[in-house]
């Protein structure tokens, strides 16, 4: 008998996430139906999409209330959809404004509900953790101390590792391909995956490599993400007179011919970490965002790499303190130095060790795919 799985993601990376996981349950069970809210790759991982999520990247508290009514909108035409299709059960990736809004409806309607990759409560947004109890019946988690954090809460949950490692990095690029000096000092520019991201931060980077250029001899390379575009690189690269060569939606193999990566926060830095390669994090939110962030924020770090090191082990030049001359500055003492850049190497190989091993999008489709056939207390 078919079951019927909604499935919920948001942004880029829940979309490769959620399209990865979806494939492993198929495997598993090919007689499961999908349905939901996502991208591109869930849509050719069989995902029915009822609506294309990416185009809606928010992050921050005044993005959000400036796509409010396009969510609205997006929430209630997925509401309909559960009413005609009534899913056996609901799988709610990453994304937490959304779905957890969506979880709450869930539970009115009896829907057993798994959240894999859940909300980071341990850093912003901590009152979510109460949500989570009372509205998910299991958790599915990719950091070790979430696991612990969510039982200690009385929520069940399991540690499956980071899906992130699942991606094993099919390195097609080198230098010589992409007409790059193969002995010159490569520097990739990471801007973010979302448009509004690029938008703030690609003219500061940009900046910032050209103040680096004119210290030391080196070349640049930018990572552009397919969901945002084009004219948002090309309008800032036609500013800058410098050349950089551009990649498109391949990370690894970005990384794999960069020796320092200039990167925004988030999923980005863990790839680097994969990757051992040294790097600076910097980012900019709306005034709001970052004042909220200021008060109500468990941590003072925002990198990944940071808060798993629990320290400070690359360095995060954020907000309005990110201003091209010091950013340069900050890059420049790390890549002269050879003890600094052996230094965060070592330190990245320790955070990637506690990252779990790969396969986590496999074991969490077979916890899922188990779950399918126990019916909800």
């Amino acid at each position: 008998m078919t079951k019927h799985i909604l499935v919920s993601a948001g942004e880029v990376s829940g979309d490769i996430h959620a399209a990865n996981l979806v494939k492993k349950l198929k495997e598993l069970n090919p007689k499961l139906d999908f349905f939901g809210i996502g991208g591109e790759k869930m849509e050719q991982a069989g995902v029915e999409l009822i609506e294309r999520m990416d185009k809606f990247s928010i992050v921050g508290i005044w993005e959000a209330l400036i796509e409010l009514g396009n969510i609205r909108k997006i929430y209630k035409k997925i509401i309909e959809e559960i009413g005609i299709k009534k899913p056996d059960m609901a799988i709610l990736i990453d994304y937490p404004g959304f779905n957890l809004m969506l979880a709450k409806e869930l539970k009115k309607r009896g829907i057993k509900t798994i959240y894999y990759i859940t909300p980071q409560v341990w850093a912003w947004g901590g009152f979510r953790i109460h949500l989570l109890k009372k509205y998910i019946d299991k958790a599915i988690v990719i950091l070790k101390f979430e696991e612990e954090l969510f039982k200690k809460y009385g929520i069940d949950a399991v540690f499956v590792g980071h899906p992130l490692l699942d991606r094993k990095p099919e390195i097609r690029l080198n230098k010589k391909s992409l007409n790059l000096d193969e002995e010159k000092f490569t520097i990739a520019l990471l801007p973010g995956s979302r448009q509004s991201e690029v938008r703030k931060l690609l003219p500061l980077m940009l900046k910032t490599a050209e103040f680096i250029s004119r210290k030391k001899e080196v070349q640049f390379v930018l990572l552009k993400n397919s969901v945002v575009d084009d004219k948002i690189y090309d309008g800032e690269l036609k500013k800058s007179n410098l050349r950089i060569t551009k990649i498109l939606d391949d990370s690894y193999g970005c990384l794999s011919i960069s020796d320092f990566v200039f990167l925004a926060s988030g999923t980005a830095t863990l790839e680097s970490a994969i990757m051992e390669k040294p790097m600076l994090i910097t980012y900019k939110t709306s005034f709001l965002t970052a004042i909220l962030f200021k008060f109500f924020a468990k941590t003072r770090r925002l990198g990944l790499v940071n808060i798993i090191a629990e320290r400070e082990i690359v360095p995060e030049i954020l907000q309005y303190d990110a201003k091209p001359k010091y950013l340069a500055s900050g890059i420049l003492s790390i890549i002269s130095s050879k003890e600094k850049m052996e230094k965060q190497v070592q330190d990245l190989r320790q955070v990637k060790s506690v990252l779990g091993t790969a396969g986590a999008s496999l074991r969490a489709a077979r916890i899922i795919e188990s779950s399918i056939h126990h019916p909800s207390p």
